[in-house]
């Protein structure tokens, strides 16, 4: 059901928006009663119709409008009320929130950093939602302090049971989060967060002191910050972007966004900032962050014995490169005793086969590895070992021997074995059984794959990077999985090692369809971040007392405003 709102005039009516949703209320009144008389074309037959409002989505100056709550000023979160944690920047002339770390939960590391917010730990709790009831008792009762007057939606009976009134938008929040980002990293004109009154409210706050700017007769000096690129390194993500080849329904073309002239990303939607937030952007800028102070925190993490600090590194390095080096020369060399493992993940194929004409060999051996994996098969498995053991005495304990000559005899075996069983007893064999026995059709749809030598053809970094060397492919002798062994994946260039890949996630696909419905239901189209866990990154505390309260970065060029 869509109830259409129309508001004409140049501008948005703000406050006065109840006026235009008098009818509207009055609708979803009538709708709440119910509306008798309402024929259902599907079942032949009237029914009374009865719906309610459950929520509202909206930005958040709308989430103002429509629960007439004040989201500007000192006590702007509707959460939080008389107790929102906020600071007036005197120089950006802007008030900032600063509290939101307290929803975090009471152990995660960001509450404890200081250098990379306010330069104060974070060990508040966050506080109760107000329930509908008692944000009805406090305007009617005159405290409005956080509310401007009463909301309209309580004219509805049932508003203030609701637990869940008004909700935001989180993309479009997402949005204006990543234009921020792209527009301070690549310092595009007017996205970039970063100037002048910046660095000064940086310096009131005692965060970041030494980026303060230096004054000149004409022009203004900015020292760079963590978060300034040079010149070469811009152009060395924009060029990370621009080679960026993605799925078909993933996002935007990527390298149609790009600018490498002028190095900026334009024309960015809702859905490509979405992706570049959760898994694109970390990837671009992968070969630009700052290498020595993340090893640092390696080293550091080898010492044991505080009062031997240089022999505890020296000697968990040694360790190290010692492993790697065994790595490195056995890395073709298969484990004994100790079975592979091919499940992957769980997950449909979605797009990207070709149908193609197989050879009998491929098609055996796809056969094969369907009726390895299927639990209806395994009793004729164990038929055929017996089978073959008494048929060859000789080569009963040579278990190569045996397992080669199941694998090219078995498939015939199984034909005849289930045929005789159908003669004798139709009843005792299923359809699936009679369907796998009969074998494939020459033209099956093939999915393009690749199975990574594990030893030496995948990594995961201490950021919860997969990389992958696409040039070390194992397993060549044994193509086929089942499609739930796999999930679809793509692959981008990693822009710090050359010849290796980082492996992304495709959107997750839901195809909800209704019973006896033909139409297609919704699809729900969600990026995977890049990894699940928390990554061991350094933080920013510690970083400081490495290099000594250092935040200007080197290797940068310095920023110079008029």
């Amino acid at each position: 059901m869509m109830l259409t709102l129309l508001i004409s005039g140049p501008k948005q009516p703000g406050n006065d928006i109840d006026v235009y949703l008098e009818p509207l209320i009055d609708d979803l009144k009538s709708l709440w009663v119910g509306i008798r008389g309402v024929y259902d074309a599907h079942n032949g037959e009237y029914f009374t119709l009865r719906a309610a409002l459950m929520w509202t989505i909206n930005d958040f100056p709308a989430y103002g409008n429509l629960s007439s709550c004040v989201v500007k000023g000192y006590k702007a979160c509707p959460i939080c009320g008389d107790d929102t944690p906020s600071h007036m920047l005197k120089n950006g002339h802007k008030i900032c929130y600063i509290g939101h770390r307290k929803w975090l939960p009471i152990n995660h590391p960001y509450r404890r950093q200081r250098a990379a917010f306010n330069g104060k730990p974070e060990y508040g709790i966050p506080p109760e939602p107000l329930t509908g009831e008692e944000v009805l008792h406090m305007v009617e009762n005159g405290d409005r302090v956080c509310w401007k007057k009463k909301s309209i939606f309580f004219d509805l009976e049932y508003w203030k049971y609701l637990p869940v009134r008004h909700a935001l938008d989180v993309i479009h929040i997402e949005k204006n989060v990543c234009d921020s980002i792209i527009g301070t990293l690549l310092e595009i004109p007017g996205k970039n967060k970063d100037g002048i009154a910046a660095r000064l409210d940086l310096l009131n706050m005692g965060v970041k002191t030494d980026l303060q700017p230096e004054y000149g007769e004409r022009r203004t000096r900015l020292p760079p910050g963590p978060w300034n690129l040079s010149r070469a390194e811009k152009r060395e993500v924009c060029n990370s972007f621009y080679g960026m080849k993605v799925p078909e329904g993933y996002s935007s073309n990527i390298k149609n966004l790009v600018s490498l002239q002028d190095s900026r990303l334009l024309g960015l939607k809702s859905h490509d900032c979405h992706t570049l937030m959760q898994q694109l952007l970390p990837v671009a800028i992968r070969s630009v962050l700052e290498k020595p102070a993340r090893y640092m925190k390696v080293l550091k993490g080898y010492v044991q014995n505080r009062t031997r600090p240089e022999g505890c590194i020296a000697e968990r390095y040694i360790a190290e490169e010692a492993v790697e080096f065994c790595t490195q020369h056995l890395s073709d060399v298969s484990t004994v005793g100790v079975p592979s493992s091919q499940k992957i993940g769980v997950s449909k194929p979605l797009s990207g086969c070709t149908v193609s004409v197989v050879d009998q060999d491929l098609l055996n051996q796809a056969h094969l590895y369907v009726l390895e994996n299927t639990e209806e098969v395994l009793p004729y498995i164990e038929q055929h070992m017996i089978h073959i053991k008494t048929a060859y005495p000789k080569f009963r304990k040579r278990t190569k021997w045996l397992q080669d000559k199941h694998n090219s005899t078995f498939i015939q075996w199984l034909r005849f074995k289930v045929q005789s069983e159908l003669e004798e007893d139709n009843h005792g064999v299923s359809e699936n059984l009679r369907w796998l026995a009969a074998g494939l059709n020459m033209a099956v749809p093939l999915y393009k794959s690749y199975l990574i030598k594990d030893s030496s053809g995948l990594v995961v970094d201490e950021l919860g990077f997969t990389l992958v060397d696409l040039s070390k492919i194992g397993h060549r002798n044994d193509q086929f999985v089942l499609a739930s062994q796999v999930k679809q994946i793509f692959f981008i260039d990693d822009p710090m090692h050359r010849g290796w890949s980082v492996v992304l996630s495709m959107p997750n696909r839901e195809y909800n369809d209704v019973i006896g419905d033909e139409v297609l239901g919704d699809v729900i189209i969600e990026c995977e971040p890049f990894t699940r866990g928390m990554p061991n990154v350094d933080t920013f505390d510690e970083l400081v007392g490495e290099l000594g309260s250092q935040n200007i970065r080197g290797g940068c060029e310095d920023i110079w405003i008029e």
